[in-house]
């Protein structure tokens, strides 16, 4: 048969997400996206895309920032204002670059090399040692075949990634690395929740994860990891770059407030709300109110749930609903806990709808670019809602199974027939 898989099988009640069909169609649109791309590349005039864009869209403030650290200006280019002009004269000729650098002083350990590089191979190094770096992980934490990595390298998630040059592969490697190893491995899981300090909003969940589940050693070496490279960025560029740090934080609070940022690729609440005209007096209430939520869900679930890969999913999907300022680019978040869905489903089979499911996450992130401002926001905050959705039908069982009884499993839902599915 074409592109016939042997050692991954279909997953039982398959109707429509075959492994030939994903395969193919992966491939097809990792086609489309290399020739989108590389026309784009060919018709960029001084390193400026045909959108009007930096080639490497947003690398050119990791960039950009990198160099103008090494030239001393760490705290201006927390000021807005400054960090533009700066881009303009020292990066490229641009009319506007509309960034601003609101990343905490640990980031710098991750972008100071690039200033060492030139822009393209900067790039480069940074957006596909990156997404290596992210495969790797997927690869090792879930002990994934070669074929079923090659489908995730074609995800149109991926490609948003890519094209903006953006850290979601960076994020996204370390919260797989906390959120599934912190009983295999707590060293590696504590060190990645450490790290995540360079991103703390999606870090909120981790801690009363660990605590929720007993993973003490992971909880310690997170406080430890994070408290020394904490101190390490006060050592090397001095408490006031804190402080400027907590001033750009602020800043980026009341821009979003005033809807001075893309509300439309935020697949947050608060932006949901914002983009429809929720005012931001009870749009932002309801964005805590979520948070507080999904903190408390998170935790149950962790108390709840044995099946270690199942809890990591719900954590991972609940991510978005804990701050108010999130980019579609990071989506790659929901990478692992999509994964592991499938992988719950070849444990037993589809259930109802979650093929469905599926073909929206698949499709979601990448039509939802082309749709108009007034929609994007919402729909980039159903494909986390979606997701979430399926991951806690999965999950059931063990949330509403009473203390001291035996806890089903979804495997009860599975014909015998099935039972057995090798993953």
């Amino acid at each position: 048969m074409f592109l016939h898989l042997p050692d991954i099988p279909d997953v039982p009640g398959t109707k429509i997400v075959t492994t030939q069909r994903t395969l193919l169609v992966s491939l097809l649109m990792l086609a489309v996206f290399i020739l989108v791309f590389a026309g784009s590349i060919y018709r960029a005039e001084g390193l400026i895309m045909p959108q009007g864009v930096p080639l490497g869209g947003d690398f050119v403030a990791f960039w950009g920032a990198a160099r103008a650290i090494l030239d001393g200006l760490l705290m201006d280019i927390y000021r807005p204002d400054y960090f533009e002009i700066w881009l303009k004269e020292n990066i490229l000729e641009m009319e506007r670059f509309g960034m601003t650098w609101h990343y905490p002083p640990t980031y710098i350990f991750f972008i100071l090399p690039l200033s060492f590089l030139p822009y393209v191979p900067g790039y480069i190094l940074w957006t596909g040692g990156t997404f290596a770096l992210f495969l790797f992980t997927l690869k090792k934490t879930l002990n994934l075949r070669w074929p079923a990595i090659l489908i995730i390298l074609c995800l149109p998630v991926c490609y948003n990634a890519v094209i903006t040059g953006q850290n979601g592969f960076i994020t996204a490697t370390l919260l797989t690395g906390a959120a599934l190893l912190p009983d295999r491995r707590p060293l590696v899981a504590g060190l990645c929740a450490g790290l995540l300090a360079i991103k703390p909003q999606f870090a909120v969940l981790l801690p009363f994860a660990f605590i929720a589940a007993s993973c003490w050693k992971a909880f310690a070496y997170a406080a430890i990891s994070t408290t020394i490279i904490v101190l390490a960025s006060v050592f090397a560029f001095g408490f006031e770059s804190w402080i400027g740090f907590f001033n750009a934080v602020f800043g980026v609070l009341d821009g979003v407030k005033g809807a001075i940022y893309p509300l439309h690729k935020m697949p947050t609440v608060y932006a949901a709300l914002a983009n429809s005209g929720v005012p931001s007096t009870i749009a932002m209430p309801l964005q805590i109110m979520t948070a507080l939520l999904a903190i408390a869900f998170v935790f149950y679930a962790w108390w709840r749930v044995k099946d270690t890969e199942l809890r990591a999913g719900l954590l991972c999907a609940c991510v978005f609903l804990c701050t108010p300022f999130a980019y579609f680019y990071e989506m790659t978040l929901l990478i692992p806990p999509t994964v592991i869905l499938v992988r719950q489903a070849m444990k037993t089979r589809f259930l109802p709808f979650e093929e469905i499911g599926l073909v929206c996450l698949w499709i979601l992130p990448m039509v939802t670019m082309s749709f108009p401002q007034v929609v994007c926001a919402q729909i980039w905050l159903a494909t986390v809602l979606i997701l979430l959705a399926l991951l806690v039908r999965r999950a059931l069982p063990d949330l509403l199974a009473r203390s001291g009884k035996i806890q089903f499993s979804t495997a009860m839902t599975a014909s015998p027939a099935h039972m057995g599915s090798g993953n």
